[in-house]
């Protein structure tokens, strides 16, 4: 019994951390962004009613609230996009299980594409017409895809690189209770839950290897937002099979230690 409380302690020390960046995030930048998107919402429904009210009556005064409300949302989209690659940034800063290489790859697309936005943000200001709007949000389509496939390629990398670590690192846990569960009687009951704990590692590398091939498809041409949001899918998966593997882990390690 010595024995295996001895071996208990040593893998226990995984158990506290193990998962534990599961709740990676930046709440605040993401509060931010999530705010910016509910502006967008707004100017957008404000431009909307202002081509309506155009529609009825194209005097000057109608014809330059277009202008406008037009100009408001496509300031308000740019905020967001800024935004996003704020809350991006802050989320690989915040990480200590990211390397460093691609720490540096996220801030410099990040650097890149806020300057980008500056450069909208200049364009949109120079508007002075609805031929002049059309004109600037034809670019800005084209310009917001390219403003977030690097970065969101990159955040997807990271995401791939966190959850091979965090699989590693339960499979190594996993292993070293099997070792010790071997040298308990009656151990039909742990066996079972490592074996569940070790399925969940296994769903959750094919989720990760998943997310892995479609946020390499997150490139131009193409459809990156869709492929972005595809491995996004695929990352919250795995990490659902990440806390089922954990609960598995932790029940094995209730019944060797009441053993």
């Amino acid at each position: 019994m010595k024995k295996i409380v001895i071996g208990l302690l040593l893998v226990s020390v995984i158990l506290l951390n193990t998962f534990a960046v599961l709740a990676i995030s930046s709440s605040e930048a993401k509060m931010l962004w999530e705010q910016a998107k509910l502006v967008t919402q707004e100017k957008r429904g404000s431009y909307r009613e202002a081509k309506i009210d155009f529609a009825t009556n194209q005097d000057y005064e109608h014809r330059q609230e277009v202008v406008r409300t037009g100009k408001e949302l496509l300031h308000a989209s740019l905020d967001e996009a800024e935004a996003w690659l704020i809350w991006k940034e802050a989320e690989v800063n915040e990480s200590i299980r990211v390397p460093e290489s691609l720490k540096k790859a996220i801030r410099s697309d990040v650097d890149k594409n806020l300057a980008k936005v500056e450069e909208f943000r200049e364009d949109v200001d120079a508007v002075t017409n609805q031929l002049e709007l059309g004109v600037v949000f034809v670019k800005m389509v084209g310009g917001y895809l390219e403003l977030v496939t690097d970065v969101a390629r990159n955040s997807g990398k990271m995401w791939v690189h966190i959850g091979n670590e965090l699989i590693d690192t339960g499979e190594d846990y996993e292993s070293k209770l099997r070792v010790v569960a071997e040298t308990v009687e009656d151990n039909k009951d742990i066996i079972a839950a490592l074996d569940e704990a070790k399925e969940d590692l296994a769903e959750a590398q094919e989720n990760v290897n998943k997310a892995e091939d479609t946020y390499g498809n997150v490139v131009l041409p193409g459809t990156p937002l869709i492929n972005f949001a595809k491995g996004n899918d695929y990352i919250r998966t795995a990490k659902t099979n990440l806390i089922s593997a954990h609960a598995n882990l932790e029940r094995a390690y209730a019944m060797l230690l009441g053993g």
